[in-house]
């Protein structure tokens, strides 16, 4: 700290460096007389109780927060600039509270720029303030020269106002409106523990406001939104707004091409007409080919039998040839070739030499008088003939408004698609507010999507309220007894609401798949998988030192209160998930669910999570994990060890082994997984023969679920006595949007259950520096520097762990092992992880070094020692954006202000920043429908994962990760390639996960069904009603009857509900008496291109 009183002629000695807190004044001095008291010692005290009171106040402010007041007021000054009133109030700066007045400041409406606050310092002595001179009459101070005082002003200032001196931030105005009203609260300590328990507890959610509105196209051509005022919650911390915010989005649309759609001339030849595209908006017209017609003078050639040439080429049809009265026919006097006329026919011709007239039609291109939206003006075709049209057309596409945690917009595209386009995924790290569903060129809709807080009134209401509902149902189960009863009891009435297999007849073979309230055409699924496509795949890069820390003066121990519990292992596996469903019954409608979804949905993503499901009156079981081979890598055991034990989910299983542990404390082999194991996330567990323990996590899972998890499996992971070491080749940062995993645990690690006396992860003496990234990162490793080494075969851990309050927590981000053959004293090792680890700016982190060496030791520097480099004093702290710590537990720790660790964080640079990872090829048999299951991460909205399918024609189909796609027709006997596009930054890559699986679906032609049976006794007619959604191409039959006795019945009568969805009756009358039931079988066809789709089934019996 620097004192506000040392200069010129004022002497201060404090020095925080010097660790001296107090001034002790002696009762006698050394001579038996007392001492002398010196000025330098009373500004000495005043420095001494000012740094007191700001290391505390530095805890829990920062500097430039405002304490108390009004908030600033923007207003329009003109079309280019705003007025800002800023209040007086009370602003922290370096351990002082200033009285700031009031000031306004004409600033521009457009851009970033910073409100802040300037402070100047001014010695007053007795000359300028006599009231400082000695007043008290009488005595020899009288109006003799006092102390002086330190006067520091403190006034508002603005980025822009060209004044040199520092400028302390308090408000960031971007585009004429602050972002944000609480000011300065990103390093204060109390904030972070606040921010920690509501993102645990509560999430991200908008308290009030923050209400997206759409203001249309603007003047140059991007769309304008506003955002209301309002407060919100954003991964944790407290966003509030006193203003609106307008900001405009370009429009990227995604296109395709249309070629030849044709559209028929109906007017008068050579008039003009408008077409109406299929798919709109357009986004340019390539091509217009229109057929003319055209009566042409052609001069016969010289000879007979000649052939005549046209002036268009691109002739299409001939529709007369005649001179003066004579019309001369094809084929008997001409023929029509490559657009000319060849008389070599035997019959009639025209004299050589002589005209004659030639009337026909010929394609040409042209240019549309004009385009709008959705139509076409053309002119100069033949009446009736087909206008072809080239053309490209914007996909629909669902966008995110999102807010991340400064208080910024962030506008996060989805993936485009002919049909149900998918909405964005949403990084954790931000709060989605709104779902905009683009209509390019005009308003869009703008759905409202924020997470919303829902006080405890209106919580009450919703109980009350739901009693009713209650009341209301079993109301309705004692007049319509039907779902959960037999509806046998309920003579004379069915009604199927198609949710699952529960109400159609078990005992009668049928094929229609019945879920989510329709009953449509089966789609059967093969599973397609790539086994030589391993290992998790990211951008290449290069790497850079992101913060160095490059002074030592000393060694320090890692492991100085000598704790000896073994260091555990790390454990990789080799498929580390694996999807399958064994289904127990002979419906289709789980296999089929997983292509579909209900109207107005969107299948926003893929995960395995077990499903039970309920037919009839009981329960399907669960599914068990197929028996699979699992290669597995076992690290940071002792040389010559033996595996003795490997532990599947309580299972012993016998692994196949390469041999104990190698130099590198490495071991491989393999095992199959056992039988009977429950679907889910299981822990193996590895034990070697001198105690060393090592455990990951296997996924199996069933059926598909439209869901978004936390990525939280692991490929690598090691045991809780770490305490809870992860290892980062699964989880690149641990909060992910993705597919193909289940919600474990909140980090990557797998605690082992096996412990054998194990101490739950506090047996280690870890050392540890904290550090901020200024800016998001992939960080790839860490390099220490070796001051000492032990034995070795001890190896050393490095981990990354998050910060709360200051202090390293028990949650590891990655981790990586240097085994001790690799350590050279006085030399740089690399702990290198397996993967790029994203790690956010703007947040504390920590690197934790461990050891169970007594020896191992790493060099730091200490303030007022020597540079073991440079031979000069370490003056000043060597690291100011972190401390070091050490701990005899990993969980209680000292901090060690005066010192840092020799340390170079090492981050990726990715370049290219977009990458083409061949996936592998698949036989597609007969494909009508896909969904490509595949695990990704994306840490940043900034980056993207595609998937791109390439068919032997050259056709590419572009999805997203789990998206499904429908195709209008099969697609047989083709080896289909996949590859994976991974788009990023400079900074910050997507993860693509192996285990990619493509699901092939084959959808039916036919399908039926079969209601239960109804008592037809004294029964005259049957009803039946259902709703019904047949595109072209598509059928439904209805039979009505009993065995032996079930004839067609036809629609008695239909009625429009909307969308392509006919209500319609069917009716048999005079239902025989012999028929002592009634039951109604439904039979549906289709194609790819149609799949039909009925809901509803309604049958009633009735004597009249």
């Amino acid at each position: 700290m620097s004192s506000i009183i040392k200069r010129a002629g004022y002497g201060d000695r404090f020095d925080r460096a010097q660790r001296r807190h107090a001034i002790a004044f002696q009762d006698v001095g050394r001579d038996k007389k007392g001492i002398y008291l010196q000025s330098a010692d009373l500004n000495e005290m005043q420095s001494m109780n000012i740094d007191h009171m700001r290391r505390g106040f530095d805890y829990i402010l920062q500097d430039g927060r405002v304490m108390d007041g009004q908030d600033p007021v923007v207003e329009i000054e003109d079309d280019n600039h705003i007025r800002v009133r800023l209040p007086a109030c009370p602003i922290y700066i370096e351990g002082i509270v200033h009285d700031v007045p009031d000031a306004t400041f004409v600033l521009p409406n457009k851009g970033d720029l910073t409100i802040g606050v300037r402070s100047m310092e001014v010695l007053i002595t007795d000359v300028v303030d006599v009231e400082l001179k000695g007043s008290i009459p009488g005595t020899e101070a009288y109006m003799e020269e006092g102390p002086g005082r330190v006067e520091i002003t403190v006034l508002w200032g603005h980025s822009q106002d060209g004044d040199p001196k520092p400028l302390v931030s308090v408000y960031q105005v971007r585009d004429g409106v602050i972002l944000t009203t609480s000011t300065n609260i990103d390093f204060s300590e109390i904030y972070k523990a606040i921010e920690g328990y509501s993102r645990e507890s509560n999430g991200s959610y908008v308290y009030d406001g923050f209400l997206i509105t759409a203001l249309g196209p603007k003047a140059n051509g991007k769309q304008g939104f506003s955002v209301s005022e309002g407060t919100a919650y954003v991964n944790g911390r407290r966003i509030s707004r006193r203003q609106s915010l307008p900001f405009e989005v370009e429009e990227k649309p995604d296109l395709r091409n249309v070629d030849a759609e044709p559209h028929p001339f109906t007017e008068a030849t050579g008039g003009t007409q408008t077409f109406k595209v299929s798919k709109a908006p357009i986004s340019s017209i390539r091509r217009v080919t229109v057929e003319k017609e055209i009566t042409e003078s052609v001069l016969h050639g010289p000879f007979s039998g000649a052939v005549d040439p046209l002036a268009h080429p691109s002739v299409t049809a001939i529709l007369e040839i005649k001179q003066g009265g004579t019309v001369y026919t094809s084929p008997a006097s001409w023929l029509l070739s490559q657009g000319q006329i060849d008389w070599s026919p035997s019959g009639a011709e025209p004299a050589p030499g002589s005209t004659y007239s030639v009337k026909y039609r010929y394609n040409e291109n042209i240019q549309p008088d004009e385009v709008t939206r959705d139509t076409v003006k053309v002119t100069g075709a033949a009446k009736d003939t087909n206008v072809l049209i080239d053309y490209a057309y914007k996909l629909p596409r669902i966008d995110a408004v999102c807010m991340d945690t400064t208080g910024s917009m962030v506008y996060v595209t989805g993936t485009s698609a002919v049909s149900r386009p998918r909405p964005p995924i949403v990084s954790d790290s931000m709060i989605e507010l709104a779902r905009i569903s683009n209509d390019w060129g005009k308003k869009p809709f703008v759905e409202s999507t924020g997470v919303r807080n829902v006080p405890y009134s209106e919580i009450q209401d919703i109980r009350t309220m739901l009693l009713d509902v209650y009341d209301l149902v079993a109301q309705e189960r004692l007049k319509n007894d039907v779902s959960a009863r037999d509806v046998g009891a309920k003579r004379g009435l069915f009604v199927d609401p198609l949710r699952n297999d529960a109400m159609r007849d078990q005992g009668i073979a049928q094929t229609a798949a019945v879920f989510g309230g329709k009953m449509t055409l089966p789609i059967y699924a093969r599973l397609h998988e790539f086994p030589a496509f391993v290992g998790i795949r990211h951008l290449e890069f290069s790497e850079v030192a992101v913060i160095r820390q490059p002074r030592r003066s000393k060694a320090m121990k890692i492991n100085p209160y000598q704790t000896f519990t073994p260091m555990p292992g790390r454990a990789s596996i080799e498929p580390s998930t694996d999807v399958w469903t064994d289904k127990q019954t002979v419906w289709t409608s789980p296999e089929t669910q997983a292509f579909e979804a209900n109207e107005g949905e969107f299948i926003s993503g893929i995960s395995l999570e077990q499903k039970v499901e309920k037919v009839s009156e009981r329960v399907v079981n669960a599914e068990f994990i197929r028996q699979r081979d699992v290669n597995f890598r076992l690290e940071g055991f002792i040389e010559g060890e033996t595996l003795v034990v490997v532990d599947f989910d309580g299972v012993e299983v016998t692994p196949t082994v390469s041999g104990p542990a190698d130099e590198d404390g490495v071991i491989t082999g393999h095992f199959t997984t056992p039988p009977n194991i429950p679907a889910g996330s299981k822990s193996i567990y590895f034990q070697g023969s001198v105690g060393t323990e090592a455990g990951c996590t296997y996924v199996g899972r069933g059926s598909i679920t439209v869901e978004e998890y936390r990525l939280t499996s692991s490929l690598e992971t090691t045991t809780e006595t770490m305490p809870q070491p992860v290892v980062n080749n699964t989880v690149i940062n641990n909060v992910t949007n993705v597919t193909n995993v289940t919600n474990v645990a909140a980090n990557n690690s797998t605690p082992i259950v096996r412990r054998e006396g194990s101490d739950g992860g506090g047996g280690h003496d870890p050392l540890a520096q904290t550090f901020t990234l200024a800016q998001s990162w992939c960080l790839s490793s860490i390099r220490l520097m070796c001051a000492k080494i032990g034995s070795r075969s001890n190896s050393i851990a490095v981990q990354l762990r998050t910060v709360e309050v200051g202090m390293p927590t028990q949650t590891v981000l990655a981790e990586a092992f240097v085994p001790g053959t690799d350590l050279v004293e006085g030399e740089v090792f690399t702990a290198r992880f397996n993967f790029p680890v994203f790690l956010q700016g703007g947040r504390e982190f920590a690197f934790v070094a461990l050891t169970d060496d007594a020896e191992h030791s790493l060099f730091v520097a200490e303030i007022g020692k020597i540079d073991l480099d440079t031979q000069a004093v370490i003056s000043e702290q060597p690291f100011t954006v972190g401390v070091l710590l050490s701990s005899s537990n990993a969980s209680t720790w000292t901090v060690h202000n005066e010192a840092d660790l020799w340390f170079e964080m090492i981050g990726c640079r990715f370049d290219p920043v977009e990458r083409v990872v061949p996936i592998g090829t698949f036989k597609a048999n007969k494909m009508s429908d896909v969904i490509i299951r595949a695990g990704v991460e994306y840490p940043d909205p900034s980056v993207d994962v595609s998937i791109r399918l390439r068919r032997p024609s050259g056709e590419t189909i572009t999805t997203a990760p789990s998206q499904t796609i429908r195709f209008d027709e099969y697609i047989q006997n083709e080896d289909i390639q996949v590859e994976a596009i991974l788009r990023g930054t400079e900074r910050i890559t997507p993860f693509l996960f192996p285990d990619i699986q493509i699901i092939e679906g084959e959808i039916q032609p036919t399908a039926n069904y079969a209601t239960r049976a109804i008592d037809a006794a004294d029964t005259n007619r049957v009803l039946v009603t259902l709703d019904a959604r047949l595109p072209a191409g598509s059928s439904a039959t209805v039979q009505i009857g009993m065995p032996d006795d079930y004839p067609n019945i036809p629609v008695s009568s239909a009625t429009q509900l909307g969308d392509g969805l006919v209500e319609q009756t069917f009716i048999r009358s005079a239902y025989p008496a012999a028929n002592l039931d009634a039951r109604t079988l439904i039979t549906i066809t289709g194609t790819p291109a149609a799949r039909p789709e009925i809901s509803a089934v309604r049958m009633l019996l009735s004597k009249v």
